[in-house]
Order: structure tokens, then C-alpha cells, then sequence
């Protein structure tokens, strides 16, 4: 597997912490592995196969799209009922590829696929590890996904979980699945490694990965998927449950048959040290809530810019950052424009759209789909909000400079020194790039703001994208920024 060197990380400090106002400072610049605190510059890495040019696009396969009416014969399909099946299945991707395609998607994520317990349509309730769930097709069918999504120039990464089975897995009382369990337990002490490795999370039978039966049927039976169906990635379930050796052996197998194969896991912390090791077992690329963490601090009703400065500083402890996975919302977590509203949803986009990293659009997302907690934010695909739908325009307007600018996915990022109140920032690659800029308030934002020699903009500034009617006076030294509330600015520059 060949990594691309990354480039080298500007670093600059903008924000004091708990002070408002506009901030003098000294930049500050460092390499990827220097321990030094400020706003850091993500890098563009690649993978044969996945790199910071790709888009994820993440299907809950129940409640996307129901293709085939035929599989719909259960007693548990009841789409009345937040917490049954509804009828989505494999078919129904197949037939919204063109869709999918036109968000600008590289590849798909869908939710586990192994046949499943009563009610678990999400998937990660596995009582048959050799079996496709039949709510949601076939094999075949979902081979055929596979092959369609590969003629639409889509990639496919399926949702696998190691850690843990369905609450009635058949493996409970089988005698010769003895030792393949972890005892009864559940987690009490959330910050007990021993604990989260090995107990029950929420009661979900927790498998002995260190058990070398388990480990080779799991590692396996996930390469006979991989060859049955084509697939081109996973993403891996609940990663910090199991212990770390199991990960580095199960990576290791099966890049040895597949070399070019993509591993996104899931480390729910916001600490990128700790995710990092987690990299280091040979897991390519992690869910990066520390990300969201400044996300969610940011681009809301309250937020300060200040947030994002203080998680773009930790991503320097990431190796390949590059390849991560950067998200506002998902199955786990609530909707952000239930949460946020739609003016701060768009500039949360804005974000993930133009850096370089691998963005996880959460289906729905695209159209604003509201939603609260799990279940209310895995609420059926609204196909008929697809139509002359603003956030929808808006997206697409990000997704295609996303394709027509190399620096966005490839570029390194350096914050601009400002208020509070507002979110600024270039991406650039060979002296060429965009400037973003963001007033975070919803209420106007006038403000001077002086750069650095780092970011001195040497060319004429050409206009890409305004969602707003102020107004932004650039120099080759400052900006002065006249916007209206919850503004948008995005230029093409030259520095």
C-alpha cells in the first residue's frame, strides 16, 4: 500500500480563548509531529483505491429507497414504527445511483447487510454472519449494486461490526461456541480500557476477538465478502471495543489479498492522539469526531470560530489526516439542522466541502432532512423534498468546486486571524486556492481584518460563491468584511 508523502503544515494561532474581538497574532508554524498548540493545516494523502478527493455518501439501507416490494413480507416491516424495518433494501440504491452520483458521491457506505434480528434494520444486530439479511435483498442483488455502482465510477464500503452480535445470536447456546464470548458485563466505567474492550455494550453479547477462533472466523468470513460481492471498502463498527492487536491482525489479512482495500473506522473520541493509534493498527482512515467536536462548536446559534481553532490544532497528531472521514451528522448523532438550523447547516457544509479530507454526507443531509435523537434522525429518505430544494441547489454549487479546484482536496489549510464572530480561511495548493469566508453570527458582522505574509492574496480575487448581500473589500494585506448575517463568501485566489 503506498501512502503520498503529506505536504508540510502551516500552523497559526488566531484566537485567545474566552476573549471576544478581533485578536492580534503571531503565526505559528510547525511540522505534522511538533506538540505545539494553534490552528492547524490539514494535507491531502492518498490511497490506491480512496484519498481526500473522495466523497462518501452514507445510506441507511432500510430507509433509503424500497426497490423491490417483494422483500416487504415480514411481520417486523411496519414503517409506522421508528424502531422497525420500512422496507428499504439493495434494489432501491441501485435505482438512485444516478442520483447519488449527481451529489458528487465517489463511493457508498451502507449500514451492515448480515441478516439481522427482529427490528434490526439497522444492521448492527447480527444473528447470521453467512447470511444477507432478507428484508434487504439478496446476494445477488446486492452483488449487482456492487457491479452498478462500479459502472457509475461509485465505489461501495460495507458497514461491518466484529465487536459484538445480536442479542439473540444462536452462537449463545451453541456448545461449541464456547470461549467465543466475553461474560456477561455491562460497561460502567467508561474511561476502563479493560472495560470497554471486553464488557457489553448496551447489552449486545461482546465477541473474544483475542480468542484466536473468533479472530480468524471474523477476519474470514469478512475476506468471503469481500470476494463474494466486490466490495471496495469497510467501514468498521465500535473500533475502541476491541482490543488493538485484533485490528492490526484482521488489517493486515486482508490487505495482504486485497492491497488497494479501504478501512474507515469508528473511534468516538475527540482525542486525535488516541485515535491515531488506532491508525497505526492499520485502520486507514477514522470518523473524526474531533472535527465535529470544532463543527459543532462553531457553526451554531452561539458558537465562536475559536472551536474550530482548537480542533484544526489537534489534527496535526494524525499521520494521514487526509484520509478521514469528516462529518456534520450521522445515524449516531442528531440531525444538524434540527439542531442548528439551516443557515448554520450551510456553512457547516461549506466546511467539510472545502477541506481536505474525505466528507461523509449522511443521507438527507443534502436536503436538509430534520431529525432529533436515534430514531427520529434515521427517518425515511424524503425523496419528494428533492425538487427545487435551496439546500439541495446549495450543496451542488460545493460539491463542483470541490471537483473544479485541486486545492480543496489537496491543499493545505491555514486559518485567518479574526473575531469571534467569524470563520475565515485559505486553502491552497502551488499559491492557488479559495478564501472562505463565514459570519457566524445571525446578525450582520462588520470587522478589518489584517493578514499575515502567510496568506497575503497577491492576485485578483474572482467571486465562486455569495450566500448573503454584504459586502468583502480585499487587499493584498486585509480584508474589510461588511456582511449580512449568516453570510457565505467563497473566492478563487492567487497568493
Amino acid at each position: 500500500m503506498k501512502y503520498f508523502k503529506t505536504l508540510s503544515i502551516m500552523l497559526m494561532i488566531s484566537f485567545t480563548i474566552g476573549l471576544s474581538g478581533c485578536q492580534s497574532a503571531t503565526p505559528i508554524s510547525s511540522s505534522p509531529n511538533t506538540d505545539t498548540t494553534g490552528v492547524t493545516a490539514n494535507t491531502q494523502a492518498s490511497l490506491d483505491g480512496f484519498s481526500s478527493k473522495d466523497l462518501i455518501y452514507f445510506v441507511m439501507t432500510d430507509r433509503f429507497k424500497d426497490g423491490n416490494l417483494e422483500n416487504n413480507q415480514f411481520p417486523d416491516v411496519n414503517k409506522k414504527d421508528p424502531k422497525s424495518y420500512h422496507g428499504g433494501d439493495f434494489v432501491g440504491i441501485t435505482e438512485s445511483l444516478d442520483y447519488i452520483q449527481s451529489l458528487g458521491a465517489t463511493a457508498i457506505w451502507i449500514t451492515p447487510v448480515l441478516k439481522n434480528e427482529t427490528k434490526g434494520y439497522h444492521g448492527y444486530w447480527a444473528v447470521d454472519f453467512e447470511a444477507i439479511d432478507p428484508h434487504l435483498g439478496t446476494e445477488a442483488e446486492l452483488k449487482a449494486l456492487v457491479d452498478e455502482a462500479h459502472k457509475h465510477g461509485i465505489k461501495i464500503v460495507l458497514d461491518y461490526v466484529v465487536n459484538h452480535t445480536g442479542y439473540q445470536s444462536p452462537w449463545l447456546t451453541d456448545k461449541s461456541k464456547a470461549g467465543w464470548f466475553h461474560p456477561k458485563k455491562d460497561i460502567s466505567n467508561w474511561s476502563d480500557l479493560k472495560e470497554v474492550e471486553n464488557n457489553w455494550l448496551f447489552g449486545l453479547p461482546d465477541l473474544n476477538t483475542e480468542n484466536p477462533e473468533v479472530a480468524q472466523y471474523l477476519t474470514e468470513n469478512a475476506k468471503s465478502w469481500i470476494r463474494k460481492t466486490g466490495i471496495d471498502g469497510m467501514r468498521l463498527d465500535t473500533v475502541r471495543h476491541v482490543p488493538r492487536p485484533f485490528w492490526a491482525d484482521f488489517t493486515k489479512s486482508v490487505k495482504a489479498e486485497f492491497p488497494d482495500f479501504y478501512f474507515l473506522g469508528e473511534v468516538w473520541n475527540d482525542s486525535t492522539r488516541y485515535i491515531q493509534l488506532y491508525n497505526d493498527e492499520g485502520i486507514d482512515g477514522m470518523t473524526n469526531y474531533s472535527l465535529y467536536k470544532g463543527i459543532t462548536g462553531t457553526f451554531t446559534r452561539t458558537g465562536s470560530s475559536s472551536a474550530m481553532a482548537n480542533a484544526l490544532a489537534k489534527e496535526k497528531f494524525f499521520k494521514e489526516p487526509g484520509l478521514n472521514g469528516i462529518f456534520i451528522d450521522n445515524h449516531d448523532n442528531p440531525r444538524f439542522v434540527t439542531v442548528n438550523g439551516k443557515a448554520s447547516t450551510k456553512q457547516a457544509l461549506s466546511f467539510i466541502m472545502t477541506y481536505p479530507s474525505i466528507p461523509l454526507i449522511y443521507y438527507g443531509t443534502e436536503i436538509g432532512m430534520e431529525g432529533k435523537g436515534d430514531p427520529d434522525n434515521r427517518r425515511d429518505m424524503a425523496w419528494d423534498q428533492t425538487s427545487n430544494n435551496p439546500m439541495l441547489t446549495y450543496y451542488k454549487k460545493l460539491a463542483a468546486l470541490r471537483k473544479e479546484i485541486p486545492a480543496i482536496t489537496e491543499g493545505v489549510v491555514t486559518i485567518v486571524p479574526s473575531s469571534k464572530d467569524a470563520l475565515i480561511y485559505e486553502v491552497t495548493k502551488d499559491n492557488q486556492g479559495i478564501l472562505v469566508v463565514m459570519n457566524l453570527r445571525n446578525k450582520p458582522l462588520e470587522e478589518a481584518v489584517t493578514l499575515a505574509a502567510e496568506v497575503s492574496i497577491k492576485g485578483k480575487p474572482s467571486l465562486l460563491i455569495s450566500e448573503g448581500d454584504g459586502s468583502l473589500d480585499i487587499s493584498s494585506k486585509a480584508l474589510k468584511l461588511k456582511l449580512s448575517a449568516n453570510q457565505i463568501v467563497v473566492y478563487k485566489i492567487v497568493n
